[in-house]
């Protein structure tokens, strides 16, 4: 009769549980689109630098399209067509090229070449004259 009467209980809360909705807990998430560019070539990768003020993309096109935050292209780098991933240095001298067929790394050191307009100003020597100006900005 106790067998019996444990059934009666059971039962029901078994038919209770079958029907009660099942949901996992989720987080909310409040999100935006900040900023959206409209590419030219199919994008394969992309790598920021550590202040996200340059955007390294490789494309299916064999480059490497720099971007600025505002979305300027400010560079071009023709890599390699068998690369498929890219990493980027914190500072951005440095783009780090992965090739999975060749099983290789390439560390390519990246300069920029900035046009300064001197316009009228006093120079000696040649006028078309390369210089290299250095910033030191890691002085404390």
């Amino acid at each position: 009769m106790t067998r019996l009467a444990n059934s009666a209980v059971i039962i029901p809360f078994l038919m209770f549980l079958a029907f009660m909705p099942f949901t996992t807990a989720q987080a909310k998430v409040d999100w935006e689109v900040s900023s959206a560019v409209q590419l030219d070539e199919t994008p394969i990768d992309v790598a920021q630098t550590q202040g996200g003020d340059l955007i390294f993309l490789l494309t299916d096109e064999a480059k490497v399209v720099i971007y600025s935050a505002a979305g300027k292209v400010v560079g071009t780098i023709p890599v390699d067509p068998s690369v498929t991933d890219i990493a980027v240095s914190a500072k951005g001298e440095q783009l780090y090229l992965i090739n999975s067929k060749r099983k290789t790394l390439q560390t390519v050191d990246i300069n920029f070449i900035i046009e300064i307009n001197v316009g009228d100003s006093p120079f000696l020597g040649p006028a078309g004259a390369k210089i290299v100006l250095a910033v030191f900005s890691d002085f404390q």
